[in-house]
């Protein structure tokens, strides 16, 4: 009984925490917007002419193209590889594995973190597909909102330690490096960076932290609110592959 009254009371704060959020916190652009706002206005205080400022923003963006292609190509990838027809059958296999709810965020979190060190795009599908999997699930008694959070660790505790990570491929890749940065540090190999053994042990620190607050955080059975008490649909079927029409195909 005990134990229940806990879990309620913690839904409750839980539940106050993410109205306040969804209602207060405002989107990233306004972020992004804020900083060029503010570096503007710096530049302009260091005696530099609107115009110069100006133009250097627009030749500053046209020098990040060669990275942001790259990210795009992350995400695309991801998605491509998370929503294929083995990679579905997989995560179909993988959502049979756990025995309760609390265990089931925890191997979202699991799964999340290792496939975000190959590509934190094939992360977030990969992740959220598992979650989809899981709610599925009738015998299972997960909380649909815990699950969800769960699957974004791998983008946000362990990615910038794996293959995909943003820092490490822009350092390794003088073509990426504005050449203001690469005059300072020169090209940084991979071997210097996420294959350190030093980061080695800081990404398995970092994994089973995460682990452990993921499943310490996990509402119970009475709290939890499953994918339907969340207004969600489950659901996931990937369009039957038509035979070839054309040579091309």
């Amino acid at each position: 009984m005990a134990d229940a009254i806990e879990e309620s009371r913690y839904a409750r704060f839980a539940l106050r925490c993410s109205n306040f959020a969804e209602r207060w916190f405002p989107d990233s652009w306004v972020f992004a917007a804020l900083a060029v706002i503010i570096v503007a206005v710096a530049t302009l205080g260091m005696g530099a002419a609107p115009t110069e400022a100006a133009k250097a923003f627009g030749d500053g963006f046209w020098s990040l193209i060669p990275f942001t292609m790259q990210m795009a190509f992350v995400v695309i990838g991801g998605y491509v590889v998370a929503s294929s027809p083995p990679a579905v059958k997989l995560i179909d296999r993988l959502a049979r594995i756990p025995k309760n709810g609390r265990s089931a965020v925890a191997w979202v979190a699991l799964i999340s973190m290792v496939a975000s060190l190959l590509n934190w795009g094939l992360s977030l599908v990969f992740g959220g597909l598992l979650v989809r999997a899981l709610a599925r699930r009738t015998d299972l008694r997960m909380d649909y909102r815990a699950a969800g959070a769960a699957a974004y660790l791998g983008l946000g505790a362990v990615w910038a330690l794996g293959l995909s990570s943003s820092a490490a491929q822009l350092q390794a890749n003088p073509a990426s490096l504005p050449p203001s940065i690469l005059s300072i540090t020169g090209m940084i190999p991979f071997t210097d960076t996420i294959f350190l053994w030093q980061s080695g042990v800081l990404l398995l620190a970092l994994i089973v932290v995460s682990l452990i607050i993921a499943y310490a955080t996990a509402p119970g059975p009475n709290s939890a609110r499953d994918a339907k008490a969340c207004g969600v649909d489950p659901a996931f079927n990937l369009p039957k592959p038509q035979p070839p029409t054309r040579p091309g195909e």
